[in-house]
């Protein structure tokens, strides 16, 4: 038997070179208040920040159980509510 050797090889090609990557935050977008119009905003301040919260318009909820809710901002036809009344025995609740 034989014994093999190996032997070591360098490639002769240029190395490959690492660029070093930067990280560029993007500009933020400016909001229009006329995209806000139904929506209430509610300001936040934390430790000298200010946030503002935006919660939209909720028209009412199906109560599903004791106390699990699935909301909607737009009031469902009067059929589909007594529908899921009927066969899946959700009651509708409107938000005030």
């Amino acid at each position: 038997m034989e014994k093999q050797i190996l032997k070591e090889t360098v490639s002769v090609e240029k190395p490959i070179s690492t660029k070093k990557r930067n990280y560029k935050p993007r500009k933020k977008k400016e909001v229009k208040t006329e995209e806000f119009k139904g929506l209430e905003h509610e300001m936040v301040q934390r430790s000298s920040e200010i946030h503002s919260i935006v919660k939209t318009v909720q028209a009412g909820s199906y109560k599903i159980g004791k106390s699990f809710h699935v909301f909607f901002e737009v009031k469902p036809n009067a059929i589909h509510r007594y529908f899921t009344k009927l066969l899946l025995g959700w009651k509708w609740q409107d938000q005030k």
